[in-house]
């Protein structure tokens, strides 16, 4: 049977001397491996097509019960040129791929998920590289949500004080008061205040001149990544996140 699907390529792999094996999140059928033979040979395009980032039309031979399924052909329908000429956006979206590829289940469909890595990328790719981060932040917070894991950011998670001053407690998982945690992963009021904005702002209308210093900014990036770490627990795995985490964090 042939199906087709727009689908986002996540990641690959060689196999053998002429083939590789690609990880696809896709529109219809969600996350997909499949095998595509020969594509590596010098003549063949298709390598080129199947590379991570690259959002393309899929046609593949699908057989049930089968982890990998055949490639047969491919277009592509866009691909992100500026993230591929900056280094923040290549580690950044190479952090979103793997979120999808860590946290998916094999064919279980969600557009909702497609459609939050298309934008998400769509706007890392044509934004300044400083302001990429405010999209990421979106990305966490909506998977996050979508997954069951809604970080709550107005309450001590122990003691329900409403939180100015947070630190994250790595057993719980969870943001507590100062008086019931203390850690070196802190949130002040100004990234408490900013990450609420996002939980029920449209990714169109992010507003990315928030006035925040570098620590308040390194603050929320190692807050999400110990987050991220406790409830995605196969981000371990990733090497783009661990090579994330050492741009902003010194103390793992």
């Amino acid at each position: 049977m042939i199906y087709t699907t727009d689908a986002i390529v996540l990641n690959n792999r060689k196999y053998s001397d002429s083939s590789l094996i690609c990880n696809l999140y896709s529109k219809d059928y969600g996350k997909l491996s499949i095998i595509a033979k020969g594509v590596r040979k010098v003549k063949n395009l298709n390598g080129a097509i199947l590379q991570p980032l690259n959002h393309i039309n899929l046609v593949y031979y699908f057989k049930a019960k089968r982890n990998i399924q055949t490639y047969k052909e491919a277009s592509i329908i866009k691909k992100y040129d500026d993230i591929s000429k900056n280094y923040n956006k290549i580690l950044i979206s190479s952090v979103i791929l793997d979120m999808i590829n860590y946290s998916s289940i094999e064919d279980n469909p969600c557009d909702i998920i497609f459609r939050l890595t298309n934008k998400t990328l769509d706007k890392i790719n044509s934004s300044e590289s400083t302001n990429i981060f405010y999209y990421f932040i979106f990305f966490n917070i909506q998977l996050l949500i979508y997954l069951g894991y809604k970080p709550l950011i107005k309450k001590c998670y122990k003691c329900s004080k409403t939180l100015d001053n947070a630190s994250f407690n790595d057993k719980s998982g969870q943001l507590e008061c100062t008086n019931c945690c203390s850690s070196n992963i802190k949130l002040n009021i100004k990234s408490i205040q900013l990450i609420n904005k996002f939980f029920n702002t449209h990714i169109d209308k992010i507003n990315t001149h928030f006035n925040l210093d570098n620590e308040t900014l390194n603050n929320i990036k190692k807050y999400f990544f110990h987050y991220i770490l406790h409830h995605i627990t196969n981000m371990k795995k990733s090497k783009a996140y661990i090579n994330f985490n050492k741009k902003y964090d010194s103390t793992i």
